[in-house]
C-alpha cells in the first residue's frame, strides 16, 4: 500500500471528522461516492486532482492542508523564524505532482492567511485543471503561457507577467498554452472568513 495515499487518507478522515460530518455527508456536498471516499481515508483510492480540490472546497481546507503534513518545526518561517532567508529551487516542498503534468510545490506556509505556492504546468499536456478555492488567490506567470476560465467571467490567456486575482468561491479552469512548461506563483490570501464551510 502507497504509503503517501495511506497517509493523505488518515489526514482526510482526520479532517472530515473536526467538522462533523459523516462519509454521506461529505459525498453529498463533493458529488463523489461514499465509498470512493472511505477508499480514499483507508488509503486504496487515488483520487484526480479535480476530485481532491471538491473534498477541499467541501471541507473548508485546502490542497497544501490535504496532501502535506508538516509539524510547526519543518516550516521555512519556523526554521528561519528570525531571519531572512533564501529558499534553492531543489529545497521547495513538493505538496503533490500528478502524472508529470502538474507540480505544485510551497515557498511560505508560515502565516495561516498567507501563502506562496508555485504551480508548474508540463508544455506537453493539455488537460484542463478545474478548481475552486475558499480563499482569494493572487496568481503571476513568470514562463510560459496559460488561459484561465473563470466561471460567469470570461476566459484569459496570461503570458509572462501577466497577473491574475481569483476572489474566493470562483470556480476556474485552468489550460496550459505554451508548448514550454508554465510556471506561475500563487499567492493564497485568506480573512478566514472565506475558509468557513461553503
Amino acid at each position: 500500500m502507497n504509503s503517501e495515499q495511506v497517509n493523505r487518507g488518515m489526514r482526510l478522515r482526520r479532517y472530515r471528522q473536526e467538522k462533523y460530518l459523516t462519509l454521506r455527508e461529505l459525498a453529498t456536498a463533493t458529488g463523489l461516492s461514499i465509498g470512493f471516499l472511505s477508499k480514499i481515508e483507508n488509503g486504496t483510492g487515488n483520487p484526480s486532482i479535480d476530485n481532491i480540490q471538491k473534498i477541499c472546497f467541501a471541507l473548508g481546507i485546502t490542497v497544501n492542508d490535504l496532501m502535506t503534513e508538516k509539524n510547526s518545526s519543518e516550516l521555512f518561517s519556523t526554521i528561519h523564524e528570525n531571519e531572512s532567508y533564501i529558499l534553492r529551487k531543489d529545497e521547495r516542498c513538493l505538496l503533490y505532482n500528478y502524472g508529470d503534468n502538474i507540480r505544485f510545490e510551497s515557498v511560505f506556509e508560515g502565516n495561516p492567511h498567507f501563502k506562496v505556492n508555485i504551480f508548474t504546468l508540463s508544455g506537453r499536456s493539455k488537460e484542463h485543471y478545474s478548481t475552486i478555492h475558499s480563499y482569494d488567490e493572487l496568481g503571476v506567470v513568470a514562463k510560459g503561457s496559460m488561459s484561465i476560465n473563470l466561471a460567469g467571467q470570461g476566459q484569459y490567456e496570461l503570458t509572462e507577467g501577466d497577473c491574475i486575482m481569483i476572489r474566493a468561491r470562483t470556480p476556474h479552469t485552468v489550460i496550459p498554452l505554451s508548448d514550454e512548461e508554465c510556471i506561475s506563483f500563487w499567492v493564497e490570501i485568506s480573512d478566514g472568513i472565506n475558509d468557513a464551510k461553503p
